[in-house]
């Protein structure tokens, strides 16, 4: 906190004038002793102290009934340039005090002198109230038992026998929180030893080491360590796993919360679906098109990302038997006969044929059938194949035998 730029003044008469300002943090350090002074019958000390998270007091009091105007001004740093002070008229054995509170420990330079410029007390004092931390720490995580060893540059798991070789120190409760994301019951449990995240030790608790903790109730967090970030190739939504395998598509806001986590981009693999049906392939390689359907519990584990859609897939197949008008379609997504509308959705790829019979090996005439539905049936047969490969339409009408007398 900035201090006023202040000079005092205060009246005394005969009386005491305290004057105190809070400094600084809790600790055990304190580097001055209260120094005295006495000038025209106005007397002054200043008392440095960590007291209520250290507290620099002056006194000024006045001995006899001559009424004296009295000015001070504290300098942080001792730099030459007053940083605060108060003033103001005070009547016989009145006592005032003022408190202004900095987080930072430093030199005072105090200066107390009459009107005329005579020098009642000035004193150089020193406030170190930082507290005094061990070199070494030990705590204890309550949802396993485990004993850390806590130092300004390592942090130890110890194992019992750890523990009764540093000779079994009582360890102190572990500062530690109970974190989960919103969207899952996945509880981690947080263990502060520093500021830094390097400092952090984390833990995915199960129901167990919850119980042993006492059922502590978990908060909100944005990020969690462990947390796996990603991105798939067919989307623009972003997914985070947690420590316990729960997926979830985050919104902006939440990304937002998580510090806006870098995240892994999988542009060759995701999910995707047909434009004219609706069942969902997951793709190792969309470029090769290599995928295969997937369920609703499978869609649903995955946090339901999603999926684009496409008429057709690289390496998929259209084909129909022959001999048959049906139309077949195989894919990562569906392998199924497809409609007339279906088809034109793709845009009305040739089929491929499949099961073309080979060439017939012997030649036929119209007396070697029974009747002229016979003689038709075996021509349309082979005509896609081959023509009209026994010469049963003599005028290329498409009627097999049709002068022939059965």
């Amino acid at each position: 906190m900035a201090i006023r730029d202040v000079r005092g003044r205060g009246r005394v008469i005969h009386g005491a004038l305290a004057i105190a300002a809070t400094l600084g943090t809790v600790g055990a350090l304190l580097l001055a002793v209260p120094a005295n002074a006495a000038e025209e019958g106005v007397t002054a000390s200043v008392s440095p102290s960590c007291d209520d998270g250290g507290t620099l007091t002056v006194w000024v009091a006045n001995d006899d009934d001559i009424e004296r105007t009295i000015l001070w001004d504290i300098d942080r740093g001792n730099d030459g340039e007053a940083d605060f002070g108060d003033g103001g008229l005070f009547e016989i054995n009145e006592n005032r005090a003022f408190f202004y509170t900095n987080q930072e420990d430093a030199l005072y330079r105090v200066h107390v002198y009459t009107e005329s410029g005579t020098d009642v007390l000035d004193q150089v004092v020193e406030l170190d109230c930082e507290p005094t931390v061990p070199a070494e720490r030990y705590y204890v995580t309550r949802y396993d038992g485990t004993v850390w060893r806590v130092t300004d540059q390592a942090i130890q798991r110890l194992t019992y026998a750890d523990w009764q070789a540093a000779g079994s120190p009582q360890p102190a409760p572990a500062p530690t929180d109970y974190v989960r994301y919103a969207w899952s019951s996945t509880i981690s449990a947080v263990t502060f030893f520093g500021q830094t995240r390097d400092r952090w030790v984390w833990q995915h608790v199960s129901y167990d080491e919850w119980a042993r903790a006492g059922f502590p109730t978990p908060r909100n967090a944005g990020w969690i360590e462990g947390s796996t970030y990603y991105q798939w190739g067919t989307s623009d939504q972003i997914f985070v796993r947690d420590v316990g395998g729960v997926r979830h598509a985050l919104t902006y806001a939440e990304w937002r919360d998580s510090g806006f986590e870098p995240f892994e981009r999988r542009s060759s693999q995701g999910f995707s679906k047909l434009t004219w049906d609706n069942s969902i392939a997951f793709f190792t390689n969309t470029g090769a098109g290599q995928g295969s359907p997937i369920g609703y519990d499978r869609w649903a584990s995955e946090g339901f990302p999603n999926p684009s859609s496409s008429p057709r897939f690289p390496g998929d197949q259209v084909w129909r038997n022959y001999g048959s008008p049906d139309i077949w379609y195989a894919g990562p997504t569906v392998y199924r006969r497809i409609n007339g509308a279906e088809w034109a959705a793709m845009g009305n790829p040739a089929p491929e044929v499949r099961g073309t019979p080979a060439r017939p090996a012997r030649d036929k005439d119209c007396r070697d059938y029974g009747s002229q539905s016979q003689a038709q049936a075996d021509f349309t047969y082979w005509y896609p194949a081959y023509g009209d490969v026994f010469g049963l339409d003599a005028d290329g009408d498409g009627v097999a035998c049709e002068s022939y007398k059965y």
